[in-house]
């Protein structure tokens, strides 16, 4: 039986108290002087502006398997008596508006652990601009993986996990 145990987040989990292996489960990161480094693999990979000259029905972001965080924003704004649209995401579709994702005017969205990794459309809710103060604005946003076993990011797809699993086990005399 595996029983519960906290993973400590940060420099904590390099700590070499932390583990009572001798090789360094959780500490075997490179040393940069006395603190160890850590090599972040995610790279933000394309952002896209999204404005009233926006073409719903083309995909803001194609279908990508490396997509390991996405960010989604709605920053549009209006005065009254106009009002700004809410914004309606779909994944590998376009959306329908009312049915799929919405972001309201000034709400943003992070997607982390699972990512979609469709092709990403856009759709305009109702608004109105009878003054002209009406202003749509937002931002999509990927981020990718370089390195897919060694970015923690996307452990959970990996085989690190099995390998994280495996290690406890040891540390825990667990066959």
């Amino acid at each position: 039986m595996l029983g519960k145990c906290l993973i400590p987040d940060g420099e904590a989990a390099s700590d070499p108290s932390w583990t009572v292996l001798g090789r360094g489960a959780f500490n075997s990161r490179k040393m940069l002087g006395s603190l160890r480094q850590f090599t972040n693999k995610l790279r933000m990979t394309n952002s896209v502006p999204i404005g009233a000259t926006t073409e719903v029905s083309a995909a803001l972001c194609g279908a990508n398997e490396q997509r390991a965080l996405l960010i989604l924003q709605n920053n549009s704004t209006a005065t009254s008596p106009d009002s700004a649209p809410t914004f309606f995401f779909g994944f590998g579709t376009q959306p329908a508006v009312g049915y799929d994702l919405a972001l309201p005017p000034g709400v943003g969205i992070v997607m982390d652990v699972r990512c979609p990794s469709d092709a990403i459309y856009v759709a305009f809710g109702p608004f109105s601009n009878g003054g002209g103060s009406t202003k749509i604005q937002g931002v999509c946003k990927e981020g990718g993986i370089t390195d897919a076993l060694g970015d923690t990011s996307n452990i959970s797809d990996t085989g690190a996990i099995n390998e994280l699993v495996t290690l406890l086990k040891q540390a825990l005399n667990l066959a």
